[in-house]
């Protein structure tokens, strides 16, 4: 799923999916501000080039947590 600066409606859907995915098993209600944050570093995972969808589950969910208020910061 290589990204070539636009994504196509294959690579739209599979984000999708992991951001709805990712969210739900979060308890991330679609309007909250936490699931547009998270959409914008799916994005930026993909546009980086992270393009296997288990690879962005893994990066999501790294971020994810480090991101989380106490989190141990690099």
């Amino acid at each position: 799923m290589p990204f070539r600066g636009i994504a196509d409606e294959v690579q739209l859907a599979t984000l999708t999916r992991i951001l709805d995915d990712y969210c739900e098993q979060a308890g991330i209600e679609g309007t909250h501000p936490a699931r547009e944050h998270l959409a914008r570093r799916l994005i930026a995972l993909f546009s980086g080039g992270i393009d296997s969808p288990d690879d962005l589950r893994m990066a999501l969910h790294a971020f994810a947590t480090d991101s989380k208020p106490g989190a141990a910061q690099p």
